[in-house]
């Protein structure tokens, strides 16, 4: 099971970690375009507090989505004990959770296209790049989605 834990913990930093590294293209695209000397909309302040709700809406839903995704799942594994299709339900789950947090920094890309703010841009992803790494996978994670309530943990003496 170790093992198991070890390998998809490491395939899903992976793929979160060039997720993670597209928010970098980005700010490399927006820092390498000249700034235009008009903005393409005028209203942009407006545009910047419609993108702000629909970004804080997309962050406010992100988890009770992901835990609604992977509930049936977590039943399913305490009864069949199968942690393939749990991981694999948690791998799509994690992909989704982080392509939403993604949104708010092509929200952000957008808004730049759009107004000419580069610093605009730059709240848009920060606010994504923090937000994927409160979610970034860890071992203890994978870990603790594999543990069945009620079952006895094996217990190790920690060498001294």
């Amino acid at each position: 099971m170790e093992q198991t834990v070890e390998r998809y913990t490491q395939r899903l930093q992976v793929v979160c970690g060039g997720m993670l590294a597209s928010l970098a293209l980005y700010g490399a695209v927006v820092l390498a375009l000249p700034l235009p000397v008009r903005p393409a909309l005028p209203q942009g302040e407006t545009l910047l507090w419609g993108f702000a709700f629909l970004a804080a809406v997309n962050l406010v839903t992100i988890m009770p989505v992901y835990r609604v995704t992977l509930a049936a799942p977590r039943r399913v594994y305490v009864v069949g004990q199968q942690p393939e299709r749990l991981l694999a339900a948690h791998f799509a789950a994690h992909v989704v959770a982080f392509a939403r947090i993604e949104i708010v920094a092509i929200l952000g890309l957008v808004l730049f296209f759009l107004s000419g703010h580069v610093d605009w841009f730059m709240i848009f992803s920060g606010v994504a790049a923090a937000g994927m790494l409160v979610l970034w996978p860890r071992r203890a994670k994978v870990a603790a989605l594999l543990e069945v309530p009620g079952q006895a943990i094996p217990v190790t003496a920690s060498p001294q």
